[in-house]
């Protein structure tokens, strides 16, 4: 059996005033000291997601004014992939915790399908079968979504550091995943393009290409955040 993830409350890590990146590194900070592996799920307030390549865009700084302005502040995380909106109904997962290894590059896959299981797992406890998969024309597409009838439920995204105190080969991974529960697919596009339009980029992402959990099941979802949790007690990997 798998070692548990001990769940942290969402404001031990993202205070308010804390960049998303700041709050990432915090969490990675602690897993260097103590060796746990640490999960905080929480929903973040309204605004765009986005890595920190697209800071080299000589119209972000520009664009998130614009944004900001208009009610959707643009925060920069670690880790890579693209535009992620941020709503009511986006459930965040990340998770945190130590990896022994020489070169990352040679776990990488490993990882993400052992988070892409546990949210399969989760789904599935709704009642819905979720495989990983690339979905063209969604926003943030990557090979680890996880999608249903070739629609995108969830993303997923990783980011290493090498632990800064330990005295062997290890890293401090974080693992992370956005999952459409109660979210408006219509309105988390339109949000992405927003920010892609003001970007003075040519990219778009189609609406049809994202689902959600209450859109699949015809009703909201109250608890997923619990079952969730219950995943994080006997995680895959």
């Amino acid at each position: 059996m798998n070692a548990p993830f001990f769940a942290l409350p969402p404001s031990a890590i993202f205070e308010d005033g804390r960049s998303r990146r700041d709050s990432e590194a915090r969490l990675l900070d602690q897993v260097d000291r103590q060796g746990q592996r640490l999960a905080v799920i929480h929903q973040a307030s309204q605004g765009i997601s986005v890595p920190r390549s697209y800071q080299r865009n000589r119209h972000f700084e520009a664009a998130s004014k614009q944004l900001a302005a208009a009610g959707l502040p643009v925060d920069v995380r670690l880790s890579g992939g693209g535009v992620v909106p941020q709503a009511a109904g986006v459930i965040n997962l990340h998770l945190a915790y130590p990896v022994q290894a020489n070169y990352p590059l040679q776990h990488v896959e490993a990882h993400y399908l052992g988070l892409c299981e546990l949210i399969a797992n989760a789904l599935a406890a709704c009642g819905i079968h979720a495989t990983p998969q690339p979905v063209q024309g969604s926003f943030c597409d990557g090979r680890f979504n996880l999608a249903v009838d070739g629609k995108k439920i969830a993303g997923t995204a990783q980011y290493w550091r090498r632990n800064r105190t330990a005295t062997t080969p290890a890293f401090s991974l974080l693992s992370h995943a956005v999952i459409l529960v109660n979210a408006d697919s219509t309105k988390l596009t339109d949000m992405a393009n927003r920010f892609e339009v003001a970007l003075h980029s040519p990219v778009r992402y189609l609406p049809e290409k994202t689902t959600s959990v209450a859109a699949l099941l015809g009703r909201p979802v109250t608890d997923f955040e619990q079952i969730l949790l219950q995943a994080l007690q006997n995680p895959p990997f």
